[in-house]
């Protein structure tokens, strides 16, 4: 089957009359891109890691409110004498969970790698002492 080919100045009398305007939507579903945990570990700066504050770059306010409340969940759900790797998985999702629930813009941190170092400090050095 062949098309025919008109010329531009050629009209082929069909008239198209819209009552209402005609919108097209199309269902876009963006994947947020997730901040992801920078290279290093966490407080071991002469070693190629990083310092998490400065990393984050968030209001002194805002970052110590936040971390008052991971440690708060430490206490609650978590053996502060024991170090991170000894933790209970569950324990630590439960923090993860509630952490985001109370402050949602830590949502936007891939694999709570933001609650998971403010744990790593604190565990590290509550681990230590015998709290």
């Amino acid at each position: 089957m062949q098309h025919k080919v008109f010329p531009r100045d050629v009209t082929l009398g069909v008239e198209v009359q819209i009552s209402q305007p005609v919108t097209f939507t199309a269902a876009v579903t963006q994947r947020k891109v997730l901040i992801r945990k920078p290279r290093g570990e966490v407080s071991r700066i002469n070693r190629g890691g990083y310092n998490l504050q400065d990393k984050l770059g968030w209001p002194a306010v805002e970052y110590d409110e936040i971390r008052a409340f991971v440690i708060h969940l430490a206490r609650e759900y978590l053996n502060v004498r024991k170090p991170w790797g000894k933790q209970s998985k569950e324990q630590l999702q439960i923090i993860f969970e509630k952490s985001k629930a109370r402050y949602p813009s830590l949502q936007e941190y891939e694999g709570d790698w933001v609650v998971s170092d403010f744990l790593r400090v604190y565990l590290k050095n509550s681990s230590g002492r015998g709290n």
